[in-house]
């Protein structure tokens, strides 16, 4: 039972830090682009870069309280967002070749991302490892 709770108290603060890391990219993108004048390709390159760095460290301390540092977690994380990234990019030109519609496809692709994230995260880059030597 504690166990779930744990899970849910994290999908809950994954949530939370996806929102803000929204917000950030948002943020991040239209400040580069319409203040800087930034091309929007590389405007947006440089909001995700900054929003995964960001989000490497909120989802450490804050989503999964993993306060041991590994030097292969940097690493593993950008594996998971990356791959997310692919994820998210195919699921959404496969969605949309569906219905021709963009919201739908958007949210799909979202969602998929975000559950790739948050198992990726939990279990790929900052795994509690059992006491007899096996990731959690």
């Amino acid at each position: 039972m504690t166990n779930s709770r744990n899970v849910v108290s994290q999908i809950m603060r994954f949530i939370l830090v996806s929102g803000i890391a929204f917000a950030i990219d948002a943020g991040a993108y239209l400040f580069l682009s319409n203040q800087l004048d930034i091309d929007g390709s590389w405007a947006k390159r440089i909001s995700f870069a900054c929003v995964s760095i960001w989000g490497f460290f909120a989802h450490k301390h804050f989503t999964f309280r993993h306060r041991v540092f590994i030097a292969s977690e940097p690493i593993r994380f950008a594996i998971v967002y990356l791959t997310g990234w692919i994820l998210n990019s195919v699921i959404y030109d496969a969605t949309i070749a569906l219905d021709q519609s963009s919201v739908p496809a958007f949210l799909t692709a979202t969602f998929a991302w975000a559950c790739w994230n948050f198992i990726g995260q939990k279990w790929f880059v900052f795994a509690e490892p059992n006491p007899n030597g096996k990731a959690d």
